[in-house]
């Protein structure tokens, strides 16, 4: 499928009214997206496939007998009206398609398959800022990440604490030296928080160093390599990047604006021409609150069989192109008709 086509997701349907054997040879044997409907519109199943046509079998009661000892697809055959289908060619306008298809039909608090991420909060324009741990539905001011989970979220702040003293702490005090809160506090004990309690630093100075790890936290080129942040982890509001998938003949660039996927402003090339599809990308602002498109987004980059390729866009054109070539020379070249 051309990256134009997901902006639409025009499924095509066909009926199943008749003889099944002919309404499953219009299905391609192909890579895509299919679902299957009950009458008035009322979604049933969602699937990804890697053969459109031997999916819509198996779950129609027309596909071959299951190996010995495996339970065989429901099938929906008597609940089913209509089939839809629509073709990919590559492994993630597939996820991007399912994705999309699914946010339709099926509310994000029902997908037990996905978490949302989490991250780091800092307001150094706070009297006494602090790094909390916490989602993103209140919008995207002063967030860091995404992170993965609050493991994950908590091994990042304990790095932050590491580099810069800021108060791990949520009290509420007035600073004075003789401060029993602060006198009898381990972290200012042992100097590993600057510990403005008890007047050891100036208010100002202290949101010094809050604004030193905020600066640590939102640009990941050049960040200190001791953090172990990853390149993506940065300033959630602004952000912006790029999902590069490498087939076997193109390369497609995905723009992602605070976490946001715009399809609508996705291009492709030959590998060779990474350079004009850079420029040719457009950034649309990005709309509404939440977490955007992180939730399956990430999980996607994370994938352990490597598909995923984020690269994060700052001013600096020459190095985002630098780093793009990069992902396209090491990333492993993949069949264009991809499946997840």
């Amino acid at each position: 499928m051309a990256v134009a086509s997901i902006r639409g997701l025009g499924l095509t349907f066909v009926s199943l009214d008749g003889d099944l054997a002919e309404r499953l040879a219009e299905v391609p044997a192909s890579a895509g997206v299919a679902q299957l409907k009950a009458p008035e519109e009322r979604n049933l199943l969602i699937g990804r496939a890697a053969n459109l046509r031997r999916w819509a079998a198996s779950h129609l009661g027309a596909g071959p007998p299951p190996p010995k000892g495996k339970r065989p697809p429901t099938n929906l055959r008597p609940v089913a009206a209509s089939l839809g289908f629509v073709g990919t060619s590559s492994a993630f306008e597939q996820k991007l398609a399912y994705e999309r298809l699914m946010a339709r039909h099926v509310p994000a608090e029902k997908r037990r398959d996905l978490k949302p991420p989490v991250f780091l909060h800092l307001d150094p324009a706070e009297r006494f800022p602090r790094l909390t741990i916490r989602h993103a539905e209140a919008g995207t001011a002063s967030l860091f990440g995404p992170f993965r989970d609050k493991k994950a979220a908590e091994r990042a702040r304990t790095a932050l604490h590491k580099a810069v003293p800021l108060r791990p702490c949520d009290y509420v005090f007035e600073p004075d030296p003789a401060l029993p809160l602060g006198l009898g506090c381990l972290f200012a004990q042992v100097r590993s928080c600057a510990a403005p309690c008890l007047s050891r630093v100036s208010e100002d100075d202290y949101r010094r160093l809050a604004r030193d790890a905020a600066a640590m936290l939102a640009v990941p080129v050049g960040r200190d390599a001791e953090l172990g942040l990853p390149s993506w982890v940065g300033a959630l509001a602004g952000s912006r990047g790029l999902v590069v998938e490498v087939a076997k003949d193109r390369v497609a660039l995905f723009p992602v604006v605070e976490g946001r996927l715009r399809e609508s402003a996705a291009v492709a090339a030959a590998p060779a021409e990474i350079e004009d599809a850079l420029a040719r990308v457009e950034w649309p602002a990005a709309a509404g609150e939440g977490d955007g498109d992180w939730p399956w987004l990430l999980p996607w980059i994370l994938s352990p069989r490597g598909r995923g390729r984020y690269v994060v866009v700052e001013d600096d054109r020459a190095a985002v192109l630098a780093r793009l070539r990069e992902v396209v020379t090491l990333a492993p070249r993949r069949p264009s008709r991809g499946q997840a």
